[in-house]
């Protein structure tokens, strides 16, 4: 275990839990714990938001989607930054005001209050289907985690994963929503820096664009955006990507946490611009990574890792390794923290003990993600799942469940308690059990959000009174 390696790791994470107890004492109700009383500024709300999105899957999963198949995996940010606009300009401003309007601390709740839902039954299903897809997400988080300590300290895996986790949930379930915003908003500047600086030093230690097409060529590796005849299919397949945005909670709550909706749109330029950086270097590093290593990897999702381990002094990769940490974390502590909320809010307040006082909720939030955690960590166990396999399928089901919702209830008015409930069920179950039924490389997403939105549409139609 390298001395620097280990000392920037412990500065890195001596500020992460020095955030989260410097919040401890100031988060003494739900309201606070799980939304911070709404108080986050536009910058803070503009990259916490963006930053909870990317998780391991921005120095892992996508850079080695781009190393394995060229440039045609880049439709994938393309169409990134394409929805998560529309996600900006036209659900956040609205998203805003409706939940303070309602009083609504999580998605399930504000679907409860749109959609007249006094049976629980649409409260219900939107907790369990967060909490399933959810495992899922926190699973691929504890995967990265695994990774980048087996690979920076020669940790075993399930050592690495054990210790990722347990930092990540002390500082989470210590501070709240304010710690984990404000932390991500350090986080989220941390890792463009390093994200941007990498790929630009390792392209200037190849033979520049000519090493890259030479070795991509070897590896018959193309650099075009449309490969074949079924480009475009492939291409519009990869942009779905970007449906999932209208429907993931742990992106939407900083929506909604921003102190003031006048000012969503200066966030909106903000966090796009850090998105398109972030993306872009991700791109880069897949394509460097061509030629830096032109014999090929045996996990390609370890190729930023072994770059920086080539390329920097020891003190300097520990650094550079914390920027992977951050965009991990980041991501897991949303979900960690949106995952205890729900089953506080959204299952034991409703449906166990409507009496229980804001301090027993807070602790409620805390022993719940810390459970939820533990299953999710039964899922990372098993050391051959794929970062990148497992953010798809978790993406895929909660933007299926939850984006033709999120639409609906900010944009239909006729919707109906019985479209609502019909369409997360079809959508969200779609999207489960697509990976099982069919052989094709078509992501969840499409069949599941369409199927979700025709419903939403056709049975609020049928249902609605005239």
């Amino acid at each position: 275990m390298d001395i620097g390696i280990l000392s920037a790791f412990i500065i890195y994470f001596g500020t992460l839990l020095g955030i989260g107890f410097y919040f401890y004492h100031t988060k003494r109700n739900t309201a606070s714990f799980m939304l911070g009383g709404r108080s986050t500024n536009y910058l803070v709300t503009a990259i916490a938001a963006q930053a909870s999105d990317m998780g391991a899957w921005l120095f892992l999963g996508f850079p080695a989607a781009i190393y394995m198949t060229g440039t045609s995996g880049s439709w994938i940010a393309i169409g990134l930054v394409l929805f998560m606009f529309l996600d900006w300009h036209y659900i956040a401003p609205k998203l805003r005001t409706y939940t303070e309007q309602l009083n609504s601390l999580t998605l399930s709740s504000f679907f409860a209050a749109r959609f007249g839902d006094t049976n629980g039954h649409i409260r219900l299903m939107s907790a369990l289907f967060s909490l399933l897809f959810f495992t899922f997400y926190i699973a691929s988080g504890l995967v990265g985690l695994g990774r980048l300590f087996e690979s920076a300290f020669e940790l075993n895996y399930h050592a690495g994963i054990l210790l990722g986790l347990l930092i990540t949930t002390i500082f989470t379930l210590v501070g709240g929503f304010i710690a984990v915003a404000w932390s991500n908003l350090f986080q989220g500047l941390f890792l463009l820096i390093v994200i941007v600086l990498v790929p630009l030093y390792a392209f200037g230690m190849i033979d520049g664009l000519h090493a890259i097409v030479t070795a991509a060529h070897a590896r018959n590796i193309s650099l075009s955006l449309i490969t074949d005849t079924h480009g475009i299919g492939n291409a519009l397949n990869m942009m779905a990507w970007g449906l999932g945005y209208f429907g993931q909670p742990h992106i939407l709550i900083y929506f909604m946490g921003i102190n003031d909706v006048r000012k969503m749109h200066y966030a909106k330029y903000i966090g796009m611009a850090w998105q398109i950086v972030v993306l872009a270097a991700a791109i880069a590093i897949g394509l460097v990574g061509i030629a830096f290593f032109n014999q090929g990897l045996s996990n390609p999702e370890l190729l930023f890792i072994l770059m920086t381990k080539t390329l920097f002094h020891p003190i300097l990769v520990g650094f550079i390794f914390c920027a992977i940490l951050a965009a991990i974390i980041s991501s897991l502590s949303s979900q960690i923290l949106l995952s205890g909320s729900i089953v506080a809010e959204d299952l034991y307040k409703e449906f166990i003990d409507v009496t229980t006082s804001q301090q027993q909720l807070v602790w409620i939030t805390r022993i719940s993600a810390l459970a939820i955690c533990l299953v999710s960590l039964g899922i990372a166990w098993n050391d051959s799942n794929s970062v990148f396999n497992l953010v798809s399928y978790a993406w895929s089901g909660l933007g299926s469940a939850f984006g033709p919702l999120v639409i609906a209830a900010l944009y239909l008015p006729r919707t109906t308690h019985a479209g609502a409930l019909v369409s997360m069920l079809v959508g969200g179950w779609f999207a489960a059990l697509w990976p099982y039924i069919q052989s094709t490389d078509i992501m969840p997403i499409v069949p599941g959000f369409f199927a979700g939105l025709i419903t939403i549409i056709g049975v609020s139609y049928m249902t609605h009174k005239r």
